[in-house]
């Protein structure tokens, strides 16, 4: 499965929601994940070619982060729980709650 322009900006604009929910900083998530800020930038804004299990593993960093921050986390729209047994088989995708 692979999300049109929209699905991709709604997804991108409830990563964020969840960021500002969360109180982490891109360079903070960059530093948790081992990766760029170019890279987190790219998963948050879901842009073509990003790789789908980062932005499985940003939504659920951000997601988990977001309840410890004592926040209830914006729910994805095109990322549920119940896609992500697909999600494993399509991208190997992991389970990166904290």
């Amino acid at each position: 499965m692979s999300l049109n322009a929209t699905q991709r900006r709604v997804t991108g604009d409830q990563l964020r929601a969840n960021m500002e929910l969360s109180g982490i900083g891109i360079d903070d998530l960059a530093v948790r994940l081992n990766l760029p800020p170019a890279e987190i930038r790219s998963a948050l804004a879901v842009a073509p070619g990003t790789d789908p299990a980062l932005v499985w593993r940003l939504r659920d960093v951000l997601e988990s982060a977001a309840r410890a921050a004592g926040a209830e986390p914006v729910a994805y729209t095109y990322l549920p729980e119940s896609m992500r047994a697909a999600a494993r088989g399509w991208y190997g995708v992991g389970d990166h709650r904290f």
